[in-house]
């Protein structure tokens, strides 16, 4: 594929990866395209509701991914449990059926979260708490 293409495409193969020599743009991070809505607020509460777990693929995975290995290990969270907190990080698969986790989008949420523990942490240093 070479130049611009607009739309929706999947790209299958040996295990379902995708390779990219070159840099890969997703979105817009530049803030002069952002008109900003709110802080994050209650990062820290809303990321400790989240559990991050070892998994293999059970049966069902394997039989819509037969490419994927079923004793292949992984780490994840539950997209259940990101989509009662955030719901934006969340999107229906391709067959509409499963859940899938946008990992990216919880990246200001845990940078928000830091920010809190080291402004805990502050407080506790200096006696700021009563």
């Amino acid at each position: 594929l070479n130049g611009s293409y607009s739309g929706n495409w999947a790209v299958s193969g040996s295990g379902g990866n995708i390779t990219a020599t070159g840099n890969i743009t997703a979105f817009a991070s530049d803030m002069r395209l952002k008109d900003r809505k709110a802080n994050i607020s209650d990062a820290l509460e809303k990321v400790e509701s989240l559990s991050g777990f070892n998994y293999t693929l059970n049966d069902k995975a394997i039989e819509l991914m037969p490419d994927m290995d079923k004793d292949e290990k992984f780490v994840g969270v539950s997209a259940q449990e990101v989509e009662k907190v955030f719901p934006q990080a969340v999107v229906k698969g391709e067959n509409d059926q499963y859940l899938t986790v946008k990992y990216a989008k919880l990246v200001p949420v845990l940078i928000e979260a830091i920010k809190e523990l080291k402004d805990e942490i502050d407080r506790l240093k200096t006696g700021g708490y009563g």
